[in-house]
């Protein structure tokens, strides 16, 4: 019995809607250990967004080998000119 019908571009809405489920594994690092593996990258790609009102908690994004990294940060990053930096209003990393 299958779970899924239709195309594949409509199955990440039957499972909940969580892309990361679906395409990849989502792996929540300490912040160092993310550094640690944009230093990896010869040119990374990093994604951005900020939440809270009174405190702003900053959240960071990027792949590697196959699996999707994020971490949380009280501080905002600057990142060197290699590392490509996007910032979007919203991050999903409920996985």
């Amino acid at each position: 019995m299958s779970y899924y019908s239709g195309d594949a571009a409509a199955q990440p809405a039957t499972i909940g809607g969580s892309i990361f489920t679906y395409q990849g594994t989502g792996v929540c690092v300490k912040l160092d250990a993310f550094l640690n593996i944009l230093a990896k990258g010869e040119e990374p790609l990093v994604i951005v967004t900020s939440e809270g009102y009174f405190t702003k908690i900053y959240k960071y994004v990027t792949a590697y080998k196959g699996f999707v990294f994020f971490t949380e940060s009280l501080d905002k990053l600057d990142f060197g000119s290699n590392i490509e930096v996007i910032y979007a209003q919203s991050l999903g990393t409920n996985i």
